[in-house]
């Protein structure tokens, strides 16, 4: 992790999405705004205890696979809070889209707010709510919100024009509007303490890092305690639009160009 000042405000970049807990950990009871093209919502160390889990079994150590799964998880979040094991051993088991349920359920954060494109249509994650989805709200602490495309698109399918138009909205007012009012509608006080998160994978198209309407964007970057920003170059590679050239250093070297400017 590096941390550079821009014109007063600290943000710290990071090459794997998960390496942001070394930042978050200084700040207990603050919420997460996040921007990224994934929910990131896996359950903490899963793909560590699978795994593992199922190396026990196959040895013979152990003969349930899910309850097996279930103690290791567990295990590696009490060693961390016992402080057996620090964030950088954490990070060493821990995947790129499982550290949002390792922050919650150590209560390094309060709540976080997901606004990501791809979209889960159910979770298995109990910490997870997907917003606008079938069940009720139970005051999870991990929140995804991932509209198909912008507000007032009145479509019954959205199919590649609809992708094009949400990829370049990203940070105009008339998408950021609407994820802000849901963010604010599960806890009224949220952007009064919280860190700005952002994946460069979130950006998709040239145009997504050039708005023509951005006071939302400008507001969230002024009033955060703190900006993350996780490269994930390999990602930004992947889910970037055909015909884009797109890259991680892009991004970030225009992120940083847009918070001089709004600084």
């Amino acid at each position: 992790m590096r941390s550079i000042n821009v014109a007063g405000k600290e943000i710290f970049i990071v090459q794997s999405h998960n390496q942001v807990l070394e930042a978050w950990r200084d700040s207990p009871g603050i919420n997460v705004f996040s921007l990224d093209y994934h929910t990131d919502t896996k359950t903490a160390f899963h793909n560590y205890s699978y795994w593992r889990a199922d190396s026990e079994i196959k040895s013979g150590r152990c003969g349930n696979h899910e309850e097996r799964l279930y103690e290791l998880t567990e295990e590696k979040i009490s060693q961390y809070l016992d402080g057996q094991i620090n964030i950088n051993q954490v990070n060493d088991n821990l995947k790129h889209d499982e550290h949002l349920d390792f922050a919650v359920r150590t209560d390094m954060v309060n709540i976080v707010f997901v606004l990501s494109t791809n979209r889960n249509a159910s979770s298995s994650n109990p910490n997870v709510y997907i917003a606008d989805g079938p069940e009720e709200y139970g005051h999870q602490r991990i929140i995804e919100f991932s509209p198909q495309c912008v507000p007032g698109c009145s479509k019954k399918t959205h199919g590649n024009e609809c992708l094009g138009l949400r990829a370049d909205s990203s940070i105009e007012d008339s998408f950021l509007l609407d994820a802000v009012s849901h963010a604010e509608s599960f806890k009224s006080s949220f952007f009064e303490n919280y860190i700005l998160d952002i994946d460069c994978d979130y950006f998709n198209t040239e145009k997504s890092l050039h708005p023509e309407n951005f006071e939302i964007f400008k507001r969230m970057v002024r009033n955060s305690r703190m900006i993350t920003i996780a490269l994930e170059p390999e990602c930004v590679k992947i889910c970037r639009h055909e015909g884009s050239g797109l890259t991680s250093e892009i991004v970030l070297n225009r992120l940083i160009s847009i918070i001089e400017e709004i600084s």
